[in-house]
């Protein structure tokens, strides 16, 4: 009996170990305020963010073509638009024993921001103002950003957003004055 009872504990230690990985891989991640920086000269006047990052390349490889589908802008994008979903939104119960659910966006400030770029780019591709290979380029520099940002203090990085007047400006912020400071 008292063997059983052990091998029950472990288990269940084993499985909530399991689930905390993904908890643990985010909170590495976490970068305390960012830090606003001067702009450099020849530079927009305002901020630069910098957040702490890493790479999300064993999260990438998880995924599967099959999963990821076919994106414009190439298969590592489709693929971290995925990873995006997962970690940016979660399905929750309406109420208990129903099984109805809605949809919960962590920052949905910067969730819905990149999704309006990634609007606004394939417009910008269509219409032929800017190459694929651009738009791709700016798009996957987006989500990079979005990605390692989301355990972070991003309170003045959203104000700025919302302070933004158009898709272009957000643009310009997610890939010319945002920081990601990769660690080992």
């Amino acid at each position: 009996m008292k063997m059983k009872l052990t091998l029950i504990i472990g288990i269940i230690l084993f499985i909530s170990g399991i689930g905390s990985i993904g908890y643990s891989q985010d909170m590495l991640t976490y970068a305390g305020d960012p830090k606003p920086v001067n702009s450099e000269p020849g530079r927009k006047k305002g901020f630069l963010f910098e957040f702490n990052a890493y790479s999300r390349d064993s999260e990438l490889e998880g995924i599967t073509t099959e999963m990821a589908g076919v994106h414009i802008f190439g298969e590592l994008t489709a693929k971290k638009i995925v990873l995006l979903d997962q970690k940016y939104t979660s399905e929750v119960p309406v109420v208990p024993g129903n099984p109805k659910t809605r949809t919960i966006i962590r920052k949905p400030v910067i969730y819905d921001s990149v999704k309006k770029i990634e609007k606004e780019l394939k417009k910008s591709v269509n219409k032929g103002e800017k190459t694929l290979e651009t738009a791709s380029s700016e798009f996957n520099k987006v989500l990079d950003v979005a990605l390692n940002i989301l355990t972070s203090d991003t309170k003045d990085f959203e104000k700025t957003i919302n302070n933004t007047d158009s898709v272009k400006e957000r643009i310009e912020l997610f890939t010319n004055q945002v920081n990601l400071k990769y660690l080992n």
